[in-house]
């Protein structure tokens, strides 16, 4: 089967991350005659034939270059990565919906303008993909509300963590060695409820004073004062800055726990990078979240800053609770692969082809 794979945003975070582990798995199957299609300057995510695209994956022209790729490959399906499609669509056409929290959570994108273009970019993709893949059960019913005409087309296919946990670990940054810390994700959209961690992180600070709480990613200047304010506190939270792999790797390795206090997620891929890597849990009991960590992390309801605090207490506390879970978490971990991702995403390219 010959199938074209939009990569065009394989350098982004998250849709990046599932692109590329996509790609590599699809390369490696025999059954699949992958060609990829990259944006100009960017590195092919897998060894397998690529074409180049002009103009952004959000824009018109981007749209009309992708169509022109199709015509010139003419697969047997096409697979939109994300919620951008081709114009025209003139073959069978799998779209990965991975979340719609720009319009489920206020906030996460503010302008109306971006907002109504995201709306429309997805209900096109809806109307055209003759089925849809979805990381979580709970983002399909939410496409569900929200686009009916989702209903019939779409199927479930988890993420997976295991080529990631599988590279080489880096060595931590210089500040931080010999420091006990809690890690989390540093990004501060509101849905991601960083407060809510850096309040319960507050509450137990003085019983664990030589604890840090480092966030990964670029500090946007001034956030953790506009929660805590110029405390003690606040200086004992740190922003990574911009990360490679193999020291994310290190970061969750050498952590007493990891913490994901988000509020809605699409699927949720840190928690289970965490599992993989034997880290300890603390998540939300929020949107997918449940689906990903199952039992294998101490969870709390969203927004609780009074459980939260008691997880964190806990986990730092309690050997035997940090061992349970970094056990437990590699077994979870284990349930999910990107061959087993891929196989699944072959099975909705055949049902897609039988649509046409």
């Amino acid at each position: 089967m010959r199938v074209l794979l939009d990569c065009r945003m394989s350098s982004w975070s998250g849709v990046g991350r599932y692109t590329r582990s996509l790609a590599r798995a699809l390369a490696r199957r025999s059954d699949i005659d992958l060609v990829q299609l990259v944006r100009r300057g960017d590195e092919p995510p897998a060894d397998a034939p690529t074409l180049r695209a002009t103009g952004s994956p959000l824009s018109p022209w981007g749209a009309s270059s992708f169509g022109a790729a199709v015509a010139a490959v003419r697969p047997h399906v096409t697979h939109c990565a994300h919620f951008p499609t081709p114009f025209p669509v003139d073959y069978p056409l799998v779209v990965t919906l991975h979340d719609v929290s720009p319009l489920m959570v206020p906030g996460v994108m503010p302008n109306a303008l971006k907002r109504g273009v995201y709306r429309s970019m997805t209900k096109r993709a809806v109307r055209f993909a003759d089925r849809i893949i979805t990381p979580s059960e709970h983002t399909a019913a939410d496409i569900a509300r929200l686009f009916p005409a989702s209903t019939g087309k779409t199927t479930v296919v988890p993420l997976a963590a295991d080529d990631f946990a599988s590279g080489p670990v880096g060595t931590l940054p210089g500040w931080l060695a010999g420091t006990p810390y809690v890690f989390s994700m540093g990004n501060t959209k509101p849905h991601k409820d960083i407060p809510t961690l850096l309040r319960a992180f507050a509450s137990i600070a003085s019983e664990h004073p030589s604890v840090m709480l480092v966030l990964a990613g670029v500090d946007p200047g001034g956030y953790v004062r506009s929660v805590l304010g110029d405390t003690d506190v606040a200086h004992r939270v740190r922003f990574t800055g911009a990360l490679d792999d193999s020291t994310l790797r290190a970061l969750y390795v050498n952590a007493s726990a990891f913490v994901f206090p988000s509020a809605y997620e699409g699927f949720g891929l840190p928690p289970l990078e965490a599992m993989a890597l034997g880290t300890p849990v603390v998540c939300s009991d929020a949107a997918s979240l449940p689906e990903v960590v199952g039992c294998a992390a101490l969870s709390f309801a969203a927004g609780d800053i009074q459980a939260l605090a008691d997880a964190l207490r806990l986990i730092l506390t309690d050997g035997s609770v940090r061992d349970r879970l970094a056990g437990a978490g590699r077994g979870r971990a284990a349930l999910f692969s990107w061959d087993r991702t891929a196989e699944l995403t072959v099975s909705v390219y055949e049902q897609a082809v039988g649509c046409r």
